[in-house]
Formats: structure tokens, C-alpha cells, sequence
């Protein structure tokens, strides 16, 4: 079997094993005997360890935490919940994951707001000043990734809600790209939303999703999905009442892929033993040899690399007439190497599971394809 070395954890990770023998044992659970191993009592509280792991991740209360099946999932719900009013605007990034602006631009067009987008330079690089200047007095919602896909790109979040919150606009931020890789303290972002999928930087498998919701703004949001898991008490299966619990986890609706929650939730307490500053410092220094190592063979960085905005995503632009597609297939067929292609750059995201010696031996990879 190939022994892959995956330096694309902006695209998909490598698993946890942890997490992958967690969710594993769960589904074997299953085959075994379906419920009887995961009763009613179980599956009420089904989704509690990856709460409780997620609110020590983001310092913030169990309370203030709920579970989807993915970062779009969540961001569907919140928009219909939120639901921009006519003649408002939603301000966010041209060059944003599209999942993060599409769930605002269907609700907008459904109410009659308007979707307003910062452009950006030929690195895909967004001047936080351009999305503040989009903010006014009928701005309802400002929605960015902590982290930019394209080029990593790391946004000061506290500025941007300062700027949402003196207009009384709420702050959503899809942190797919940062959670877990990034430190990140909820409360001090002052966001009003977060929302993150589990199977990039958080190391777990496709299916689980974390969402942090305001204390502030909480009860005023009425889910757009809504379910069985809608209503406080689980298992009181009446049709003609609905009453939301009272903290984040009203926006849980629906039977999901337990394993994969259960999985993320021990991925999740694996990385805040391991301590978030040390996991950021690590994916850093890989950034800073994946950098030094590409100066001598015509390759230009063109992520933002100052200590306000980088990330452990860096994206490179290739000489002229070479093609990032066709450099990013050779990495994998030849070299077992994995990177991804985005907007016509190699983009490199290295983890925690890497170490300097893989960066290296891509520098080196990149240096004989190039030549």
C-alpha cells in the first residue's frame, strides 16, 4: 500500500488514528447489532462529547457549542435563521470559499439583500480594508474565513467585529480553515457565529462539523433546518409542539453519522493535549522551511507571510508556462507527494503530522520536476 505524504490538510487530512478507530468501532457497533449498543439514552446524548471537546478547544461553554454534519450544513441554517431583511447587504470576500458566501447569497435573493464582495490582487489577496469599507448602516452580516483557502490569507477577526457590531450587523465566521490549526479563543474574537468542518485542520473524517454560537444572540435565532433533535426533550415525539432548547444546540436537528462525531470529538481533545500554541508554532516552522527551501528554484510565495495574516497555508506561484495541475499530479504519481492546485497556485498545508524532513523532501521533488 502507498505510504503517502500528505502536505494538504487545506484540502482533506490524513485522519487521526484516534479518531479513525473511534468512528470505526462505532459503525462496527452498528453492524453488530444496530441500537442495541447505541440506545435512545445514547443517542440523545450522541452528540455531547464532540460539544464538550469543541468548547475546550475554543475556551467557550458546552452551552455555546452545537454539532452538524458540515460548516455548510451549519451556515444553511444560520442564514435562513438570520435571514437578511430587504434593502439590508451581506459583506464578505470575492475570493471567500464559496460554501461561505452561497447559503447568505440564496437567502439574500429569496428577501431581496444585497451580497456585497471585497475583490482582491492577482495573489488572491483581500485588503481587510476593502471588505470594512463595504459595512454601513444596512449591513446585516459580515462573513469571512478566519483562513483564505486560496492563498491563507488569516484575517484579524476582533477588527472585522468591531467594524460588523458599530453598525449592529452580526459577525459569521467559517473557520474551516483555521480551527485547529490556529488558536482560537471564541469569546475574544467577539464573533457572534463560527463554524468549522472536521475533516481539514481538526483531523477528523468527513460527517461532523462544530458550530459556536453567541451567548448574545442565541435565543433570537430561529434554526432554518429543523427536526426531531429540534426539540428540547428528544424523545417526546409529538407533531404538534416544538420547543428549542435554550443554547446552541437548538440548530442540532437530525440524525447524523455518530462515529464521525464521536471520532472528531477525540481528534479534537488530541490536538488541546498536545496544546494549541505548540501546534501552531510547529505547523509554522514548517512554513518557514517550506519558504527557504523554494527561494533557489524560481518559485515565488504568494501567500501573505507577515506575522498578522500568514498561516500554515502557502500557496506558490510556478514559473511561467508551467502548469500547477500538472505539478501537483506529478507530486502524487511520482513522488507519493500530496499538495492541491487552487485558482492556477500550489498550495502547501502541512499539520501537526508533518515534519521538516517532509518538507524537505518536497522541496527537492519541486526542484527535479522543475528542472
Amino acid at each position: 500500500m502507498t505510504q503517502w505524504t500528505n502536505l494538504s490538510y487545506a484540502n482533506v487530512a490524513t485522519t487521526s488514528p484516534i479518531a479513525h478507530r473511534v468512528s470505526s468501532e462505532w459503525a462496527e457497533s452498528l453492524a453488530r447489532g444496530g441500537a442495541a449498543e447505541f440506545d435512545g439514552e445514547a443517542e440523545k446524548e450522541g452528540m455531547m462529547p464532540l460539544r464538550m471537546a469543541a468548547s475546550r478547544l475554543l475556551s467557550c461553554g458546552v452551552e455555546d457549542v452545537c454539532v452538524g454534519s458540515s460548516a455548510t450544513e451549519l451556515l444553511c441554517s444560520l442564514a435562513w435563521a438570520i435571514s437578511p431583511h430587504e434593502g439590508s447587504n451581506v459583506v464578505s470576500s470575492r475570493v471567500a470559499f464559496p460554501s461561505t458566501v452561497y447559503p447568505w447569497a440564496r437567502v439574500s435573493e429569496a428577501n431581496g439583500a444585497e451580497i456585497r464582495l471585497a475583490g482582491h490582487d492577482d495573489n488572491l489577496y483581500t485588503k481587510p480594508s476593502d471588505i470594512l469599507s463595504l459595512i454601513d448602516e444596512k449591513t446585516s452580516v459580515v462573513t469571512v474565513s478566519h483562513v483564505e483557502y486560496s492563498n491563507g490569507q488569516r484575517y484579524d477577526l476582533g477588527r472585522i467585529s468591531d467594524a460588523a457590531h458599530s453598525v449592529g450587523a452580526l459577525f459569521v465566521v467559517d473557520a474551516t480553515q483555521s480551527m485547529g490549526m490556529v488558536p482560537i479563543d471564541a469569546y475574544s474574537t467577539n464573533a457572534d457565529v463560527i463554524v468549522s468542518s472536521g475533516y481539514k485542520w481538526l483531523r477528523g473524517t468527513y460527517g461532523a462539523a462544530v458550530g459556536y454560537i453567541s451567548p448574545s444572540v442565541v435565543s433570537s435565532l430561529n434554526p432554518g433546518l429543523i427536526g426531531f433533535r429540534s426539540n428540547s426533550d428528544l424523545w417526546d415525539l409529538r407533531a404538534d409542539r416544538l420547543v428549542l432548547p435554550d443554547d446552541a444546540s437548538r440548530f442540532e436537528y437530525t440524525t447524523i453519522h455518530f462515529g464521525a462525531v464521536h471520532g472528531l470529538a477525540a481528534a479534537i481533545d488530541e490536538l488541546v493535549q498536545m496544546g494549541m500554541d505548540e501546534v501552531w508554532r510547529h505547523d509554522l516552522e514548517l512554513v518557514d522551511s517550506l519558504v527557504r527551501g523554494v527561494q533557489d528554484i524560481g518559485v515565488e510565495v504568494a501567500s501573505p507571510m507577515s506575522e498578522e495574516e500568514r498561516s500554515a497555508i502557502v500557496s506558490l506561484r510556478l514559473p511561467s508556462g508551467i502548469s500547477s495541475v500538472e505539478v501537483t499530479n506529478r507530486l502524487q504519481s511520482d513522488y507519493s507527494i500530496l499538495v492541491t492546485s487552487r485558482s492556477g497556485l500550489l498550495r502547501v498545508s502541512p499539520h501537526i503530522d508533518n515534519n521538516l524532513e517532509e518538507i524537505d523532501s518536497l522541496v527537492s521533488a519541486l526542484g527535479e520536476i522543475l528542472s
